[in-house]
């Protein structure tokens, strides 16, 4: 008898993890994705020397006991850097910054698209307004709002055709989540390395138990067995898509990943993005993450096929919560003096104004 058997409590505590449909889902996913692993080949199938790195690093849940799956949102703390200590109770006296940028955000959104994070698996967050929020929360609904002020939900949910969203590198699957909830008769497909579809995979299965999905490979398939459209979520790896024929594609999206490739590679996303008539593109990435020299500008790339345009939401990047505050004009010299010194302070702390500084850009295909 081992250790944990002798301990009925601990027992009962990790049969009612593995009886949850989160560990049921992990087994399903992680079936397909060490096939994916098995099958991946070839130079244009190996990552970034950055991911080469950051994939090592969470293997071990290709092993992953109920109590982890339980909680597989705290280990997404491999692909984003984020860790729920931070956001614990006793950390409760500096959700103010989280607050007040949630308040700002809110002063862009006309259609109410806040979506908080879940509390299923792990998740986390400061509590405002009875609500669980973090970085990741505010930066994706900073992103709707991008997507909005372009008018691209609008036109998904006034749309008579269900619309069809290709998401390069979803991570831990959050954007996915958020956009989900938000154009509820939508296709969302996920390309990603095969390791990071079983935080993806796992999680909007979860979340979405009604869902209808396709992972890669799944009863022999490569794609799609039946038409796109009657799918929920699609999961494939990165070095299928150039088999992958979406029959429409009405929006692209990469959210800080494209800054962690190389040039080749994202060159060539852009170019499948355009080949497969993508209507929309949507990048929130700087043009490259300061550590990486495999990388041109990410702008500069996806400008070769698509005309870009910047969306202005808040003057600072998701990273930071600070948001500098306007001067409130005063007679008193001493007052006005020290209101303009802690503005400049302000400033110069938050506002980069450097190329790498992250940037929404949404374009359109270019005419042949």
């Amino acid at each position: 008898m081992t250790d944990i058997q002798q301990n009925p409590a601990l027992t009962a505590i990790i049969e009612t993890a593995r009886k949850q449909a989160g560990y049921a889902n992990y087994l399903l996913v992680r079936e397909y994705v060490v096939a994916m692993l098995s099958e991946a080949h070839g130079d244009t199938d190996i990552p970034s020397r950055y991911w080469e790195e950051e994939l090592a690093g969470f293997d071990y849940l290709l092993d992953a006991s109920p109590l982890i799956i339980q909680k597989i949102r705290e280990h997404s703390y491999h692909i984003t850097g984020l860790k729920s200590y931070e956001y614990r109770r006793h950390h409760a006296h500096k959700a103010g910054p989280f607050r007040e940028k949630l308040r700002a955000l809110r002063g862009f959104d006309k259609k109410s698209r806040f979506i908080p994070e879940a509390a299923e698996l792990g998740g986390f967050g400061h509590v405002i307004d009875g609500h669980l929020v973090n970085i990741d929360t505010l930066k994706f609904y900073e992103s709707l709002i991008a997507l909005d002020q372009d008018g691209v939900l609008a036109s998904m949910e006034t749309s008579k055709e269900r619309p069809v969203v290709v998401e390069i590198g979803a991570g831990w699957g959050g954007f996915a989540y958020q956009f989900k909830k938000t154009v509820l008769n939508s296709t969302y497909v996920i390309i990603d390395l095969p390791q990071t579809i079983l935080f993806s995979g796992v999680y909007l299965m979860t979340l979405f138990p009604n869902a209808k999905t396709f992972i890669y490979g799944q009863d022999g398939h490569i794609s799609p067995p039946a038409p796109l459209t009657e799918y929920d979520f699609v999961f494939m790896p990165h070095y299928a898509i150039k088999n992958f024929k979406p029959s429409r594609l009405d929006l692209g999206i990469n959210m800080v990943s494209f800054q962690e490739m190389s040039t080749e590679q994202v060159r060539g996303y852009a170019k499948w993005f355009f080949d497969n008539g993508c209507k929309t593109l949507y990048s929130h990435n700087r043009a490259r993450s300061a550590q990486n020299e495999q990388l041109t500008d990410v702008g500069q790339i996806l400008g070769q096929g698509f005309d870009l345009k910047e969306v202005s939401v808040l003057p600072v990047p998701y990273t930071l919560l600070q948001i500098p505050q306007p001067m409130r004009w005063s007679l008193n010299p001493k007052t006005m003096a020290r209101q303009i010194i802690r503005h400049m302070i302000t400033l110069a702390k938050n506002v980069k104004s450097d190329h790498l500084d992250y940037r929404h850009l949404l374009g359109k295909p270019k005419r042949v």
